[in-house]
């Protein structure tokens, strides 16, 4: 796997995996069994296809002793280091290293593929990024999951990151505040973000068995590429009701639509429409900003609508726009509720934040069911605020 910084010289990446036997829900998960071997030692063989330099680390508890004995057979150097502080972990294994720049993989996504990697990689380096992910928005299956970073940046976070999530994660710190690090992300063009490759419950290691399974006796697991596990994993997935994905190119027409509805403009900062030539330099700089979480909100499988998040300092504020025609159904207020579930669930956002015209009644109300509450006021338009935090 060959990679080169702007300048042409090659960049020294360090692949770091991250392992441990302490699961709340499957123990010893990375060391069982997927396609005759240990979880672990598939995707190191997978990894190794790559040609990128690996070292496995895990923690110094002597229960993940067998990690480092698995790991060293199949060759691959160990670190080992705090079992709750990760990002201590990451960065005493980058002691040991002249890289600059880190790949973060999980032991429990088996099925991680060198050619997303390598093509991560090109990307956070093309783009001279501190730090690139394809879960920003996340449009592979949850499994195929790559971070990459910049040492110098993640040295930074090791100094600066106090949160137990932050620490414990390895990367929110630099994803939490993209006014500070540039963000770039890597999107597979179709909306499979609920699709589930991981490993967390027996449950998801049956299904990643079958997977296997269906591939038939004799095949080289280490050469086989996502797309075709995805011949054989594609869930039935549920679309009726309120639902949000990712917003891609072909969405740009809806939001320019939502963005010249009359409501949209009386309301607004700017209090005028947006022309499609602008609209379309604003859409593209959207999509290509990880630091906006750009979804479309759909009923029953058609999009009506977008909601936007604009991530600073772990702080997203939100914006709702819903088509004329499908409003009055409580579509906004269930879009809304599946954002303040994600940021419950997650680790990037500490609160939301909506800032609202006093004058737009619905909205208004809109934030205050859901939770929010007034906590300023500037330039004749209310800040409101909620935090999962707060019951």
């Amino acid at each position: 796997m060959a990679s080169s910084d702007r300048g042409g010289t090659p960049a020294r990446v360090l692949c770091v995996v991250q392992a441990r036997m302490g699961s709340t829900r499957l123990p010893g998960k990375v060391l069982m069994d997927l396609g005759g071997r240990p979880m672990l030692v598939l995707l190191l063989e997978r990894l190794a296809v790559g040609g990128l330099p690996v070292l496995v680390a895990t923690s110094d508890e002597d229960r993940d002793d067998p990690v480092a004995e698995a790991a060293e057979r199949a060759g691959v150097p160990v670190v080992r280091g705090s079992e709750t502080d990760v990002l201590d972990r990451y960065l005493t294994a980058l002691d040991r290293s002249d890289a600059e720049h880190v790949v973060r993989i999980t032991a429990d996504c088996p099925l991680t593929d060198p050619s997303i990697v390598s093509s991560l990689i090109e990307r956070h380096l093309d783009l001279d990024a501190d730090y690139t992910s394809n879960v920003l928005p996340r449009t592979f299956p949850q499994g195929l999951d790559v971070e990459v970073a910049r040492v110098a940046s993640l040295r930074q976070a090791g100094a600066e990151a106090v949160l137990p999530l932050e620490r414990e994660h390895v990367m929110p710190y630099l994803y939490r505040h993209p006014e500070r690090f540039r963000l770039a992300n890597f999107e597979s063009g179709r909306d499979l973000g609920r699709w589930r490759w991981t490993v967390d419950t027996p449950e998801d290691l049956e299904h990643l068995r079958g997977m296997v399974a269906a591939l038939g006796a004799g095949v080289d697991l280490t050469r086989v590429s996502w797309t075709e596990f995805a011949r054989f994993a594609e869930p039935h997935v549920d679309t009726s009701g309120v639902t949000l994905r990712p917003a891609f190119a072909a969405d740009s027409d809806l939001l320019l639509q939502l963005r010249n509805d009359a409501d949209s403009i009386r309301f607004s900062r700017t209090r005028a429409g947006v022309d499609r030539a602008a609209h379309a330099r604003w859409f593209r700089s959207a999509l290509a900003d990880p630091g906006r979480e750009l979804d479309v909100i759909c009923l029953d499988g058609r999009p009506v609508g977008s909601l936007r998040t604009d991530v600073r300092s772990a702080v997203g504020t939100v914006s709702i726009a819903v088509d004329r025609h499908s409003r009055g159904h409580g579509i906004a207020a269930r879009a809304l509720g599946l954002i303040q579930q994600r940021a419950a669930g997650g680790v990037r956002l500490d609160r939301l934040r909506a800032i609202v015209d006093p004058a737009n009644l619905m909205s208004v109300a809109l934030f205050e069911r859901a939770g929010f509450v007034k906590v300023g006021a500037a330039d004749g338009f209310d800040d409101m605020e909620w935090s999962p935090t707060v019951t």
